[in-house]
């Protein structure tokens, strides 16, 4: 059986392949993190109100659900709007996490702002998709992304007790939240 072109294999297949995607991103994100040196980029950090190093991250996974989304939707000029979105959602979910915990090194404290920046940033991301698709729009679809942005989000709480890696939780949180958003995504035929 020959191997079928990206494009036809997102739109039939669109939670696994926003989940590859996700996975793609979580693992750049994991590698790259915020291990660089990026003082050359402050301005455009100031645009997403994130320090420059925080920037590949949010970048990372914008790209990967923009091209899926362009794909899946056949207009190119999605992967922008995605990617700005995202930005923007991975820059709440910091301030979420940071302005929840920031008074109390307590693990309640942080246990809340662990879940809250999970269901934050994928909410938001969640809706930035949703301007591509009815489905997304649906008030259930974006409840269980935000319940497994959430979940995920729990990993925060672990790598900043030591529990485990730091970095999981963007190879966990980063496709867990795709696949959601993909899953809200009508399978659409090879010919359409």
């Amino acid at each position: 059986m020959p191997a079928m072109p990206f494009s036809n294999t997102a739109r039939s297949r669109p939670a696994e392949t926003m989940a590859v995607l996700g996975l793609l991103s979580g693992f750049l994100s994991a590698v790259w993190g915020q291990t660089y040196d990026l003082e050359a980029l402050q301005p455009l950090a100031i645009v997403f109100l994130l320090a420059p190093g925080a920037l590949p991250i949010g970048f990372f996974y914008g790209a990967a659900l923009g091209v899926g989304m362009a794909v899946w939707a056949r207009k190119p000029w999605a992967a922008i709007i995605v990617l700005v979105t995202t930005m923007y959602a991975w820059s709440a979910a910091v301030h979420t996490a940071v302005r929840l915990q920031r008074n109390s090194d307590e693990d309640a404290y942080l246990v809340v702002a662990s879940l809250c920046a999970g269901a934050v940033g994928a909410g938001l991301t969640h809706l930035g998709c949703s301007l591509f698709s009815a489905e997304l729009r649906r008030p259930w679809r974006i409840g269980l992304t935000c319940v497994v942005g959430a979940i995920a989000g729990l990993l925060f709480y672990m790598g900043e007790r030591k529990i485990l890696d730091e970095r999981l939780l963007y190879l966990v949180w980063q496709p867990a939240v795709a696949f959601c958003i993909g899953l809200a995504l009508p399978r659409q035929s090879q010919d359409a």
